[in-house]
């Protein structure tokens, strides 16, 4: 361990040509202004859009040569974003974030230490967490988000308190680790599953508080998580009782 790691932080993307060039700079502008610069990467992975998304980040991957890598996928999903982003990652950590940036960027910089300073094998952001702060939220997407966890805990026994925050961090070895382990969805609960599956294999879990901002925009529609969420749990409590 120690300040030579480096960091690949992915972002999938679909459809975004309004705001994809203004957060990348954002997000690469201040990377570049910490101890972060130059020992981090941005994955971009394009999961099928049909705007001018992909052009847009082909150029960023052309004008920041060596900082922003992009991986285009044909089809939709963010679980499928996550995979083909973990089997083509180099770095020591391995890890996503939302393109809206809700999560507040200086955290970055928190997770890096985590691992490097003390050797953590997971990262993720906690929205529910004494010391985290949630800004714009409504109050149905909160209870939805608190309801979910809850129902995580209580049928597949797991520990970790916000399987939905956008922000989660891996060790490289654990993240390959995962792919092998967890099933092929490729919808939202993939996230999920991955701290999921860590729990059930006994790999610890570090939760940070976060500043988190709602995206007024956000294309993620609650009602259909919802209902893919309790279908993919319902997957994994019979997986889980079988097993026992």
């Amino acid at each position: 361990m120690g300040n030579d790691m480096n960091i690949n932080i992915m972002i999938p993307v679909l459809n975004e040509e309004k705001s994809l060039l203004e957060k990348i700079y954002i997000l690469t502008d201040y990377l570049n202004s910490t101890e972060l610069k130059e020992k981090y990467r941005i994955t971009i992975i394009d999961n099928g859009s049909n705007d001018k998304t992909p052009q847009l980040c082909m150029r960023l991957s052309e004008r920041l040569e060596g900082i922003v890598y992009f991986i285009r996928l044909e089809h939709r999903g963010v679980g499928l974003a996550l995979r083909a982003g973990i089997k083509n990652n180099p770095f020591d950590i391995v890890g996503y974030m939302d393109l809206d940036l809700a999560t507040d960027i200086r955290h970055l910089r928190q997770v890096y230490r985590e691992f490097a300073d003390k050797g953590q094998n997971i990262v993720v952001g906690s929205r529910l967490l004494k010391g985290s702060r949630v800004i714009g939220r409504s109050g149905f997407r909160n209870f939805t988000s608190k309801s979910l966890n809850m129902i995580l805990k209580f049928y597949l026994k797991v520990n970790f308190t916000d399987a939905m925050c956008g922000f989660k961090f891996y060790k490289k070895d654990i993240a390959e680790k995962l792919l092998q382990e967890c099933s092929s969805n490729n919808g939202w609960f993939y996230c999920a599953e991955m701290l999921i599956r860590s729990e059930w294999l006994g790999i610890a879990i570090k939760e940070i508080p976060v500043r988190w901002t709602d995206d007024p925009d956000s294309k993620v529609k609650a009602g259909n998580l919802i209902l893919s969420y309790l279908k993919e749990i319902g997957k994994l409590h019979k997986e889980r009782r079988y097993k026992l």
